[in-house]
């Protein structure tokens, strides 16, 4: 099994988090066991360590845990065999921003190093046990999707003599969401109401960042939002926003009409997370 006894947070631009596990004799001796790591949390998303093993080859991998449709990770790691002699042997390999998804949440290296180098260069001990550190940084969230527009949200306003009475039928405000993505330990979706929702509607695009689950307390949220493609596509910039304790935000009210996003029925939509913080409430 691979036991993680120590973590150190780096306070670097890259937001390093340094994870060291001690991994038992298991992982090179029982060949037909699953040897994972417990999941530990960095960037706002869950990870575990896994191992490849065959007589000779010894793999490891870095597996993204919280996968989500149409959401991607990328981060920068790497991983380091320390070595008992003297930090100069230590065997490493790493990668840059590398790519995680719902359809390859496991990246890392089938040929590490060879199970008898772990004895003959001294990173095993007596026991078979060795010490493997995880660095990890600039962990980056983005979620990629569409909202589908339906047929029936461009339809005609009715004259006003055969509009139904307001008291009876008060107008519903029209509202597009994406599938859910999890994020920071909460579930969220984005809702677009093309014509905003204000009392007076002025034909301005509001999104909202919605959290669907964990509502004991508010959070802090810092997200990226683009609407749209090519020159008429609008960059709300990083947004720093509240989910208060119902899931509702303040939203992101932009300048663009909504029939300027609309390409082939859809309004393409990136939105990249930048940190999600539950708030603490001081009782006086």
């Amino acid at each position: 099994m691979a036991l993680l006894y120590r973590f150190v947070k780096i306070p670097d631009r890259a937001d390093t988090h340094v994870f060291t596990f001690v991994v038992t004799k298991s992982v090179t001796r029982d060949l037909e066991r699953d040897i994972t790591s417990k999941e530990f949390s960095c960037g706002h998303q869950r990870w575990a360590i896994t191992f490849s093993r065959t007589d000779k080859v010894l793999g490891v991998y870095l597996v993204w845990r919280s996968t989500s449709e149409a959401m991607r990770v990328y981060v920068d790691f790497t991983f380091t065999l320390l070595n008992r002699d003297h930090f100069s042997h230590n065997e490493a390999f790493s990668g840059k921003q590398v790519k995680f998804t719902t359809e390859c949440p496991a990246q890392g290296n089938r040929n590490y190093i060879a199970v008898s180098e772990l004895y003959v260069r001294n990173f095993a001990d007596n026991n078979g046990e060795f010490q493997l550190e995880l660095s990890m940084g600039h962990v980056r969230t983005m979620f990629d999707t569409d909202f589908r527009v339906p047929s029936s949200i461009f339809g005609h306003h009715l004259p006003r003599q055969h509009q139904p009475s307001a008291a009876k039928n008060p107008p519903q405000t029209p509202k597009l969401e994406t599938t859910y993505f999890t994020y920071g330990g909460f579930d969220w979706n984005l809702a677009l109401y093309p014509n905003g929702i204000k009392d007076v509607h002025d034909g301005r695009v509001s999104v909202y960042l919605n959290r669907c689950t964990g509502f004991d307390h508010q959070c802090r949220v810092r997200y990226s939002l683009v609407l749209g493609d090519g020159p008429r596509r609008v960059d709300s910039g990083p947004v720093d926003d509240v989910s208060d304790s119902d899931g509702k935000s303040y939203g992101w009210h932009t300048t663009a009409r909504f029939q300027d996003l609309v390409y082939k029925g859809a309004v393409r939509v990136h939105l990249e997370m930048l940190m999600a913080n539950t708030l603490s409430e001081v009782v006086s």
